[in-house]
C-alpha cells in the first residue's frame, strides 16, 4: 500500500447513543475506527493516521484527538478518549482535518480524510461543495 496520511473523523454527538447497533453506535464506530487505523499502520510503516472529534457542546469543541501519527498505541488511547456530546459540526470537521493533514510531519505521499456519521447532517449542500473543493 502507498504512503498516505490520514485523518478519522470520528462522530460524537448525542445521536451516536442510539442501541441500534449493539452496543451503541459510537463503540460500534470504534471499533471500525481501530481495524482502519491498525490496518493503514500495518500495511505501510510509514503512514500516519490522525483522529478527531466532530461534536461540540458549549464547553468543549471539535478537537484534534491526535495528529497524524503511526504509534499505534497514541492511536488506541485517543480514540478511547472519546466521548459523547453535543452536535456534529460537519464543515468545520472538515475544515479541521485538512487543516491538520496540511501540517503532517511526512509530507510525501497522499491525503485522506475518512469520516464515521451517524447524525443527521444539518449543513446545506452549497457549504459541504465549497468545503470539499
Amino acid at each position: 500500500m502507498p504512503l498516505e496520511s490520514t485523518m478519522i473523523c470520528l462522530d460524537n454527538s448525542d445521536w451516536m447513543r442510539n442501541g441500534d447497533y449493539p452496543p451503541n453506535r459510537l463503540d460500534a464506530q470504534m471499533d471500525a475506527a481501530t481495524l482502519l487505523c491498525m490496518h493503514r499502520t500495518n500495511d505501510n510503516p510509514e503512514s500516519t493516521v490522525g483522529t478527531l472529534s466532530m461534536a461540540s457542546s458549549r464547553n468543549k469543541g471539535i478537537e484534534v484527538l491526535l495528529a497524524p501519527t503511526n504509534d499505534q498505541t497514541k492511536l488506541l488511547a485517543s480514540l478511547a478518549m472519546l466521548r459523547s456530546q453535543g452536535t456534529t459540526e460537519l464543515c468545520t470537521a472538515l475544515q479541521i482535518a485538512q487543516l491538520a493533514l496540511k501540517h503532517r510531519i511526512n509530507k510525501a505521499g497522499g491525503q485522506r480524510i475518512i469520516l464515521f456519521v451517524g447524525s443527521p447532517i444539518t449543513e446545506d449542500v452549497k457549504a459541504l461543495t465549497k468545503v470539499s473543493s
